[in-house]
């Protein structure tokens, strides 16, 4: 059985969009809550059977590396055992984590072309630090859902979702001939098209990727925005290889936006046990506000 075993989570982005909070702190460690998006991430691998991550950061994005860093001074300095950081520290034992510097924001690609020693020959997932999935219940939800579709047809696959129409300049979005099912091969795609998008199917961050995928990246032009981007080195792929588009379980959450994090912690928030009863007064009261 095929299986996939390590993941690369591309984080280094300037977060602009959260400004000015993300000045002083990478939006991969804004709290839902009170636990950052990179730990909900590596949970969500874990899940899937994934135990090596590469974390892709920016030049000066220490601060992902010291959250998890549980032989530091403060926290030595702890007056007790905090379940929070034996957490942490069960991550760690579950999944390696290294870390690789994209010292220019040159786009995905380039992120992704940072991994190559990482995959050692092998195919590997892809999740992004800007989307968070809720997984509402279900044991395969997000990368999971590719997991297993690559398990029985090792191939490229990329998680998608219907978005409106006239939100379709802000996503890679998919073109195949039958978009009925759950699962689709795809014919085409297209970052963030300006008008004419081929469909509404946007591609949400999780991605399988062959190791095919370096050769075509390093055969990719400079694309949207002057930068290397993934969905190109994908669309060469295709002249070549299947590549398959599918739904995934769960609720996608862009928390790279203002509103996509406020959603995001209300849906973690109604998930907390520890959070239940007051977090349903406050609906209530919102309610009748």
């Amino acid at each position: 059985m095929n299986q996939i075993k390590k993941v690369v989570i591309p984080v280094a982005g300037k977060g602009t969009r959260l400004l000015p909070i993300t000045k002083t702190i990478g939006k991969t460690l804004l709290p839902i809550i009170d636990t950052p998006v990179i730990q909900y991430l590596l949970e969500e691998a874990i899940k899937a059977g994934i135990n090596e991550a590469l974390i892709i950061i920016g030049p000066n994005q220490t601060d992902v590396i010291d959250y998890f860093n549980t032989e530091s001074s403060y926290v030595k300095n702890l007056n007790r055992d905090y379940k929070e950081i034996r957490t942490i520290k069960k991550i760690k034992t579950k999944i390696n984590i290294s870390y690789a510097i994209q010292e220019e924001p040159c786009g995905l690609g380039d992120a992704i072309l940072k991994a190559e020693d990482f995959a050692n020959g092998n195919d590997f997932a892809v999740i992004l630090g800007d989307d968070v999935v809720c997984s509402n219940g279900m044991k395969h939800y997000g990368i999971s859902c590719l997991c297993e579709l690559y398990k029985n047809n090792p191939c490229y696959y990329l998680g998608v979702e219907e978005v409106p129409f006239e939100l379709t300049n802000k996503y890679g979005i998919v073109k195949a001939t039958n978009y009925d099912k759950d699962y689709f091969p795809i014919n085409g795609i297209i970052e963030k098209p300006s008008d004419n998008p081929p469909s509404n199917m946007a591609c949400i961050g999780r991605y399988i990727l062959k190791n095919s995928i370096f050769e075509y990246l390093k055969n990719t032009n400079m694309g949207y925005n002057n930068e290397l981007q993934l969905t190109d080195g994908i669309a060469l792929a295709l002249e070549k290889e299947e590549v398959f588009a599918s739904k995934v379980n769960g609720v996608c959450y862009d928390v790279g936006t203002k509103l996509g994090y406020i959603e995001a912690t209300i849906a973690f928030a109604k998930t907390r046990d520890d959070l239940k009863e007051d977090f349903d007064k406050f609906l209530e009261v919102m309610a009748n506000s």
